[in-house]
């Protein structure tokens, strides 16, 4: 009798399979059209474009403490030595009355750390908030400080022509609404001689397909409707280790955030008068250093070439 039945059923089972597949496959197709309109290099989907930004303003308003963050002791105490050894190989004896801007401040680590190696800081962020966390977190360090609230499309007219020593952008580029414009901007402020480095998604770390599902997480985290449920969510990501929910934020809540290929970053450096493009972190992640035409020949002694055997950040993945 059981025989029979599954003989009976079996054709209608198989044509429902069928349909499910075909449903998955069409829904599949919908998400990869929306990642591809989304992440867009010279123009992101308007709507994406602002609820990233207004994902960040929340984190900056509301969620400023976390691993890695200037509320991490181990990190505020070693955030000196995680950007002149580990991210920039350069002498920490370089950084001192250089010009560095930090394009995209968020929270203010990195400006921080750049003012206590000595360098007068310019501080830019497309939100206020972020702005607010940077101005409160080096309110204390006796350097030059400037503060400016734009998107990092329009960076030059904030600028009044000035040069930097050093272009710094952590993990933001990604973020920006059109990456072609921002990346454009902050090449451009650079001195000759000066330095640009950039931390990006690297396309080696996820596939396109891990990024898809990666993708359908953030649509489910941003249709949540409390904050309730989404730190839940983010609680459940990190299995259950709460301290991670300013990380977890950061990977889920931004609907963009791209991924590149070395290749393509370090050929567009050149094409833009960029030499010496070293990936200065062994990650997968890209981690890129490079100078504007030419090495000053004051600073040849102070450049380093050989990344650390261990990546700083690994201390919060043991």
């Amino acid at each position: 009798m059981k025989k029979l039945l599954r003989q009976l059923l079996s054709p209608i089972l198989k044509s429902y399979d069928l349909r499910i597949e075909r449903n998955k496959q069409d829904i599949d197709s919908l998400y990869k059209l929306l990642y591809n309109q989304i992440h867009d290099l010279d123009s992101a989907l308007p709507i994406a474009a602002a609820q990233t930004v207004g994902a960040f303003s929340f984190q900056w308003s509301n969620l400023r403490e976390g691993e890695a963050m200037l509320s991490d002791k181990w990190f505020k105490e070693n955030v000196t030595n995680i950007i002149a050894d580990h991210e920039l190989l350069l002498s920490k004896d370089w950084f001192k009355g250089k010009e560095a801007i930090d394009c995209g401040c968020g929270g203010g680590r990195w400006s921080y750390g750049l003012a206590k190696l000595g360098a007068n800081i310019t501080a830019v962020d497309v939100n206020q908030s972020a702005v607010d966390a940077t101005k409160d977190e080096m309110r204390d360090i006796n350097v030059q400080k400037q503060f400016i609230v734009t998107p990092l499309e329009d960076l030059s007219a904030h600028l009044g022509g000035k040069k930097f020593d050093l272009a710094w952008s952590w993990g933001v580029l990604p973020f920006v609404s059109s990456f072609t414009q921002s990346f454009q901007q902050v090449m451009d402020c650079v001195k000759d001689g000066g330095f640009i480095y950039v931390n990006l998604y690297g396309r080696e770390t996820l596939n396109y397909e891990q990024d898809i599902d990666l993708f359908k997480n953030r649509i489910r985290y941003n249709t949540l409707p409390s904050w309730e449920e989404k730190e839940k969510f983010l609680i459940e990501k990190a299995g259950g280790n709460k301290e991670k929910v300013h990380q977890n934020h950061d990977m889920f809540s931004p609907l963009l955030n791209r991924r590149f290929e070395y290749s393509f970053i370090k050929k567009t450096l050149e094409d833009n008068g960029f030499t010496d493009v070293v990936r200065t972190v062994n990650s997968t992640e890209l981690y890129i250093r490079a100078v504007k035409k030419a090495i000053n020949p004051a600073d040849k002694a102070m450049i380093g070439y050989t990344p650390k055997k261990e990546w700083w950040f690994s201390k919060y993945q043991k």
